[in-house]
């Protein structure tokens, strides 16, 4: 009888730890799952824009996904989910680095929306902008003012930092 009352016990909380906590972060359950549609999607996108493409997974989380002329890296701490459409469902936005020859050329964002479910690709923007949050439904994003070619691309004071909603499928600047 002593042992069945820890384990009710455990079985009544269990629940508890696996939902939402209301304070806005999502449970430690909730974001591997999503974290794990986020990367699904992600990869597919990659390997649809690549021909011949090989995947590789370092011990820290990064996944570099390349072919013999462009890789793309996925580095866990570019992954952003939030609130970002009109729903209450938790969306996200990946930021892939892209490079050729070993130069990064470019940065990518997928933003990705979750319907019925099931997290989507809706856009994929090219852009040197760097995401910085997301938070009630505020997009926030670094943006260099100097092009990635130019010695200032870098600089720090060049850097304008600008909050953006997601509407009709576009980031749109706020005041």
């Amino acid at each position: 009888m002593r042992a069945i009352l820890p384990v009710l016990l455990m079985i009544c909380l269990l629940p508890s730890c696996s939902q939402d906590t209301g304070s806005g972060k999502l449970s430690p359950f909730k974001e591997k799952k999503i974290r794990s549609q986020v990367l699904a999607v992600t990869e597919e996108y990659i390997m649809n824009q690549l021909k011949d493409a090989k995947k590789k997974t370092s011990s820290d989380g990064f996944v570099m996904i390349g072919d013999t002329l462009k890789t793309y890296v996925i580095a866990p701490s570019n992954i952003f989910i939030g609130l970002i459409d009109d729903d209450s469902k938790e969306d996200a936005i990946v930021s892939l680095d892209c490079f050729a020859k070993g130069y990064q050329i470019t940065s990518e964002h997928l933003i990705l929306i979750n319907t019925d479910g099931k997290i989507k690709l809706n856009r994929a923007i090219e852009s040197d902008m760097k995401v910085i949050e997301i938070k009630d439904r505020l997009i926030t994003v670094n943006i260099p003012e100097h092009t990635r070619n130019s010695p200032l691309f870098r600089c720090s004071s060049c850097q304008e930092v600008v909050k953006c909603k997601f509407r009709n499928g576009d980031l749109v600047k706020t005041e």
